[in-house]
């Protein structure tokens, strides 16, 4: 399948296409903003079909102009493809179609689950790791207060600095 427009995955393992290159592939001539703001009046939500990310863009003189694009989730993409009513939206839309069926392919979806499980245990790993710190640094601690509480009468501190270091 030839790419047509970039799809990249979201921290939420979702595909996302950009704005931008969305406009640019559907050979749309009304300027972005414009465009876009139409498009949302169709009902998306942001923060649920798109977020609206800053992007640097070159410009002429060498230096760098901070543009506003958006991360569409591919439902958006399809539905905004669809209703260009051309053949590019057309052509976009079955590109779409066809991306989501590969992504939610059985291989996909459990190299998807893979990875989310190993990220899990990396960081259980790490978490567990931090606690043993902890509990190894809380011990001296630990033992003073169970002398302090299992004491009948009063406490030596010499004993005390010995029962310490032999645990």
């Amino acid at each position: 399948m030839q790419e047509l427009i970039k799809v990249e995955v979201n921290e939420n393992q979702e595909p996302i296409v950009g704005g931008r290159e969305l406009h640019e592939a559907l050979e749309i001539q009304t300027p972005y903003k414009k465009w876009f703001d139409r498009m949302c009046d169709y009902g998306f939500i942001e923060n649920q079909d798109y977020c609206t990310v800053g992007q640097k863009c070159p410009i002429a003189n060498g230096g760098y102009q901070d543009i506003t694009n958006h991360a569409i989730k591919l439902d958006m993409a399809k539905e905004i493809a669809m209703i260009q009513r051309n053949e590019k939206g057309k052509e976009i839309r079955k590109y779409f179609i066809q991306v989501e069926k590969d992504f939610n392919s059985p291989e996909k979806i459990m190299a998807r689950a893979l990875k989310l499980a190993e990220d899990k245990i990396q960081n259980l790993s790490i978490t567990t790791k931090e606690l043993e710190n902890k509990i190894k640094e809380q011990k001296p601690k630990v033992l003073f207060a169970n002398a302090v509480v299992t004491a009948n009468t009063s406490i030596l501190i010499g004993d005390l600095a010995k029962l310490i270091k032999q645990n």
